[in-house]
């Protein structure tokens, strides 16, 4: 109920507008190669190594999360040595980070160990870890081609899911590794679970007692609505800020990131289209159709941000997509609804 509030809320504030016209281990110095994108901070992402939660610190023991941006997850810099056991060294004049032999400690010796990054993460029972109450933040953080990763000596390079190359990411002075990262450094398997939240390195915990597992339908669908309903939120919470900023460059960052949330939403709709609806039961078929029909408009209504967002950056009146604009938010919200219910009920 207190969503849908938040949600009327900003529908009628925008239908108004609309109707009037430093790094982890020293700071970073001379010319960078970096630009600043949009990323979220995800507190709801629970990291599990060796059937532990982890929590990570700062180099000033503050907590910190994982950042999504692009569609990866990264973690702190210090936070991956410490799950790696690794010592860590960050040479400011080459914009190098060393993980596990470093200039100081090149044979690895335990005893030589800095103790710096001591608490960088920290395991916890499940039972122990104080989930936050709160939710994803948007954030800027700066996309850094020009710092290099070294682990034993050995350049590495990281590649997303479709092989592309990506880089790290600096927030609040700290760097920021993909958590693939991880894999293929720790020799590691990295699983995700997208219903619970949960990036588990390493294999799984065995569950202790069993339980009725839901099919591979159900878990996709509910998968599929929580992306779809993190885009259009996200895209949402995006326009509401081109009204607000005064900030020309922002307004571009920001209606370039609705263009991507767009291309995500159509790639989305596809996939849900082309489930396999002759294994499903019937209750799935229903809720894959409640679930597509959420899609297909909430795609729509991404089309028209991405319109009202490039229109704002150049300065021109979008008053005459206002109609369109409710009309295509308040019948997601309806569509989002039933879908949630009827896949919520398998």
């Amino acid at each position: 109920m207190k969503r849908n509030q938040r949600i009327i809320g900003i529908l009628l504030s925008l239908s108004l507008v609309l109707g009037t016209s430093n790094l982890a281990y020293g700071a970073v110095s001379g010319k960078t190669a970096s630009s600043n994108v949009l990323a979220y901070v995800k507190p709801e992402i629970v990291v599990q190594l060796n059937q532990e939660m982890q929590i990570f610190k700062d180099v000033k023991g503050q907590r910190v999360y994982p950042i999504v941006y692009n569609g990866s997850t990264y973690l702190p810099v210090r936070a991956i040595s410490a799950l790696m056991n690794e010592d860590i060294q960050w040479d400011n004049y080459g914009k190098t980070v060393y993980i596990g032999k470093t200039f100081n400690n090149p044979n690895k010796s335990k005893a030589k160990m800095s103790t710096e990054n001591k608490g960088a993460a920290q395991g916890v029972d499940q039972e122990d870890y104080v989930q936050p109450t709160w939710k994803s933040a948007q954030v800027t953080v700066s996309v850094r081609s020009d710092i290099t990763i070294m682990y034993d000596f050995e350049v590495q390079q990281f590649r997303d899911a479709s092989e592309n190359r990506i880089y790290p990411i600096v927030y609040e002075g700290s760097t920021y590794l993909p958590v693939r990262s991880i894999s293929g450094m720790m020799k590691k398997q990295i699983q995700w679970d997208n219903v619970t939240k949960t990036i588990t390195i390493g294999d799984k915990q065995e569950k202790q007692e069993q339980e009725a597992e839901p099919s591979i339908y159900t878990k996709r669908l509910k998968a599929e609505l929580e992306s779809a309903i993190e885009i259009y939120d996200q895209a949402t919470e995006k326009i509401v800020n081109v009204q607000k900023t005064t900030d020309a460059a922002m307004k571009v960052m920001l209606a370039d990131s609705i263009s991507v949330d767009l291309k995500i939403a159509e790639k989305q709709t596809i996939a849900i289209n082309n489930m396999k609806k002759s294994k499903m039961t019937e209750e799935e078929q229903a809720a894959q159709e409640a679930l597509y029909n959420f899609s297909k408009v909430s795609e729509n209504y991404l089309l028209i941000l991405e319109n009202i967002a490039y229109l704002a950056v150049a300065k021109e009146d979008y008053s005459m997509l206002s109609d369109t604009f409710v009309n295509l938010a308040l019948d997601s919200q309806s569509k989002m609804n039933t879908a949630r219910k009827l896949i919520e009920a398998l």
